[in-house]
Order: structure tokens, then C-alpha cells, then sequence
């Protein structure tokens, strides 16, 4: 099986997605099994990240004003959008969950800091992913074309 330029993009952004995903059961320490679960939902959210921030990177430019998106900046805006659902569904059990934790600083910054944390790992899964799989031309500074 053949993959293509987008297949490649998404797999490498899902897998780093779930390596940051993974911190999550590493830090956090649940007691019930909804803690558990929430936990765990956080790991494959964090894929879930990663394969929008992989789709969006196809798109480069803003067609209606015709301005060039930089990397960083798509997969932050993506991550940061991410991070606000999941504070907004999961805002107070994420405040208990990070209290309970022992290798976290207490008290906590508060569960507003995940739009914060989001945005900077979609922004920087975004930046790996566009320096492996859509390199500039040497000297040119111009895009290879999309096959």
C-alpha cells in the first residue's frame, strides 16, 4: 500500500499526538473509574488533535483574503479550539483529577491553562509534521507541489 503525501502527514500528526497524549495516564492519578476513563479519553482526544492539526495542514492559504497561513499558527489555532471543547465539557473532573495528582505543581494553574497547553502542542505537532513532510525547495524558499 501506497500512501499518500496527506496519509503520511495525518499518520506522523496522530502518532505525535498520542505521544503528548500519553503524558496524561503519566501524570494524572485517578481514583474512580470515571477519573479512569476521562483520563483515557484525554490520550485519544490528544489523537484526535493530531489528525485536524495533519488534515489542516493541506491548507496553506486563506482563499478569501488570499494570505499565507504559517504553521505554527494553524496548528495553534486548532489546538487552541480543541482545548476549549474539551475545558468546556470536562472543566471541574480535570481540576479534581490534577489536585489528586502528585507530580503536578500545587495548587494548580486552574483548568483555563489547557487552552494554553492545547494551543502550544497543536502548534508545535503542526511545525514537526510541515518540516518532515513538506520541505521548502533548497534556495528558494517555495513549496515543492502537492502530487
Amino acid at each position: 500500500m501506497t500512501l499518500t503525501p496527506l496519509m503520511k502527514r495525518v499518520a506522523l500528526a496522530k502518532s505525535l499526538g498520542l505521544v503528548f497524549g500519553l503524558a496524561a495516564p503519566l501524570l494524572l492519578t485517578p481514583v474512580s473509574t470515571a477519573e479512569t476513563m476521562l483520563v483515557w479519553g484525554i490520550v485519544l482526544w490528544s489523537v484526535i488533535l493530531g489528525a485536524l492539526v495533519g488534515l489542516a495542514g493541506q491548507f496553506d492559504r486563506v482563499p478569501v483574503f488570499n494570505i499565507h497561513l504559517p504553521a505554527g499558527f494553524r496548528g495553534g489555532w486548532i489546538g487552541f479550539w480543541m482545548g476549549l471543547v474539551l475545558l468546556l465539557v470536562a472543566q471541574e473532573p480535570l481540576g479534581v483529577v490534577w489536585a489528586r495528582s502528585e507530580w503536578l505543581p500545587q495548587p494548580g494553574p486552574g483548568a483555563w491553562w489547557l487552552i494554553a497547553e492545547a494551543t502550544l502542542i497543536g502548534a508545535l505537532i503542526d511545525l514537526a509534521v510541515t518540516a518532515v513532510t513538506d520541505p521548502t525547495t533548497r534556495g528558494t524558499g517555495q513549496r515543492r507541489p502537492r502530487h
